[in-house]
């Protein structure tokens, strides 16, 4: 197998080309491959334009005169807004994709994949250093399995290029054109229901609102999607966001984050004809799709199939611009989605088996740390791999992994967790196992071993059938024993003795809070033993920046809950 030598010796006869009329992102693969290439070799590569003169030694990036010159035949159709080939010819490395984003990410897949740079969190990368940078022989293609991925963990949140550097393009991330921005945005979020019938119109129409137990009620609740000035109202707020918001490519209608829905004659005698209360949503939905598509055709809406509404109706399918987006928040996590026998999980593959054939736009809602706890240890790493195959078996096209996304982060094995989830959504097939033993050598240093080794113990608690885990577990839960946070703090004590530096040390101490959490939390240590525990626990927690314990408790608030 020949290779090409683009550095030698810390000398490079190449040149960096993109077209005279490159769009951002593929002028900022260049910049970036152009940075990357000097931090690994000490060569900078001059960036040149597609009009100069072709050159025997070159880096080609996107399409461009010099890439047809070389008459390789390659589709761009085929590889779509993000797909991306890797190919050497003769002395020519070429890297080009699919606008707007396709190019950006080969050379990100270059610098990982073949050149090992490893960006593991936004404060912490790894560079390989050496003079010569030689190229296998290389044609290779890669496409995402998913049209929108989106980690929401605090660790990718924080910084877009972070993000871009693996291949994510969700809605909340701060994705500029020089990322290629997003494939997605969405207006609102999710939960719409107060934003588009407003809850001060109850007092005026209380018809507007759901019918329960025989009486018209308000607060946190549905709306009556079956009254016919509720469905205008819907049409004309959706419009009114659409002008609003020019760079919506979603617009949300969704149920609130309750339960509440409308019991009046009209829904129930829907819901009970087509054995769902997601009956009455889908239809409300598809009225308010079909009432905008043709003025904006490049519009989706969305709406959740989420706890009372999970299950699809019987007959009435989703319009073809309305995404469904099933969430999975009752599931257990322990085990995989679909093997796991757990009443929960059985439930689970039963509705996205029955969404797959009616909702060819279908994404899903996954749940991916403790929200009652997010300093708790939650072993799910051994099931993030299979659900997300899961996930792209059963036709789903975005998929959105909720975290912990509190401003300070560092939630239980966060860092790592979103680092995985991320090579997951680009490639459900990638080899997690390595993945994880490059973040904790790369992250932990010398005290990799016993934090590796701390994560086999902890899953090795939910490997029986009948041990599950639940995004609301309590720290009493059976996994959770003494034996595991005896020997979890035997190996915590080795990795600190391990760690090389003040800063690496900090970062296994921070590993460590869930298991000094748990005791804190099941009075598992008392009297002067505790005040000492506690105190570290608060001291390593705010040096790390962490500013909540729980999706809805900061950790002052904890603090002097548990002091009491």
């Amino acid at each position: 197998m020949s290779k090409i030598a683009i550095v030698k010796n810390g000398k490079s006869d190449y040149t960096i080309v993109v077209a005279k009329e490159a769009i951002p992102s593929e002028r900022y693969a260049a910049e970036e491959l152009q940075l990357y290439l000097e931090r690994i070799s000490g060569a900078k590569l001059p960036i040149v334009s597609d009009d100069d003169k072709v050159k025997e030694h070159e880096i080609i990036l996107g399409d461009s005169v010099h890439l047809r010159k070389l008459n390789l035949g390659i589709d761009f159709s085929e590889l779509k807004d993000e797909g991306f080939i890797i190919r050497t010819y003769k002395n020519y490395l070429i890297i080009a994709g699919g606008k707007p984003r396709g190019t950006l990410y080969g050379v990100y897949a270059l610098l990982e994949e073949k050149l090992g740079v490893r960006w593991l969190t936004p404060e912490v990368e790894q560079v390989p250093k050496r003079s010569t940078i030689e190229i296998q022989e290389l044609n290779e293609t890669q496409l995402p399995a998913f049209e929108y991925r989106e980690v929401f963990w605090t660790e990718m949140l924080r910084d877009a290029n972070f993000a871009a550097r693996h291949r994510l393009n969700g809605n909340h991330y701060n994705l500029t054109e020089k990322h290629g921005g997003k494939a997605v945005s969405f207006y609102p979020f999710v939960h719409s229901m107060d934003l588009l019938i407003p809850r001060e119109l109850f007092k005026d129409h209380p018809e507007y609102f759901p019918m329960i137990n025989g009486k018209r009620v308000d607060g946190y609740v549905q709306r009556c999607l079956s009254n016919p000035e509720v469905v205008k109202l819907a049409i004309e707020r959706v419009k009114q966001w659409i002008k609003e918001h020019p760079e919506a490519t979603i617009i949300d209608v969704s149920q609130n984050d309750t339960g509440y829905w409308c019991q009046c004659p009209n829904c129930k005698a829907l819901d009970e004809t087509e054995g769902s209360p997601s009956a009455s949503i889908i239809k409300f939905v598809n009225t308010i799709a079909e009432a905008i598509e043709k003025e904006y055709p490049n519009i989706r809406i969305e709406t959740l199939a989420y706890q009372y509404s999970r299950k699809p109706p019987k007959t009435l399918k989703p319009h073809r611009n309305v995404i469904i987006r099933l969430c999975s928040i009752e599931c257990c996590f322990a085990h995989p989605l679909a093997s796991c026998p757990s009443e929960e999980n059985s439930h689970f593959r039963e509705d996205i088996v029955a969404w797959q054939p009616v909702a060819p736009l279908l994404y899903v809602w996954d749940y991916t740390t403790n929200f009652a706890h997010y300093l708790q240890p939650f072993p799910n790493f051994n099931v993030l791999q299979e659900n997300v195959k899961f996930f792209a078996k059963h036709g789903v096209k975005g998929l959105f992994e909720q975290g912990n996304y509190s401003p300070g982060g560092n939630g239980e094995m966060a860092p790592l967790r979103a680092y995985v989830l991320a090579k997951l959504l680009w490639n459900p097939e990638t080899n997690v196992e390595q993945h994880i033993k490059d973040f904790t050598n790369g992250y932990y240093g010398k005290a990799a071993e016993p934090i590796y080794s701390y994560l086999k113990l902890l899953h090795s608690q939910v490997k029986e059938e009948n041990v599950h885990a639940h995004i609301f577990d309590p720290p009493t839960a059976p996994y959770l024993n003494d034996e595991l946070l005896e020997k979890a703090e035997k190996l915590f004590d080795e990795a600190e003795k391990l760690a090389e530096s003040e800063e690496i040390r900090l970062r296994v101490q921070v590993a460590r809070l869930p298991i000094w959490y748990v005791k804190l939390a099941t009075n598992r240590v008392a009297g002067e033993a505790r005040r000492e525990l506690l105190k570290k626990f608060i001291s390593v927690a705010k040096k790390a920046g962490i500013t909540n314990i729980s999706e809805g408790k900061k950790l002052e608030d904890w603090e002097r809950e548990i002091s009491t």
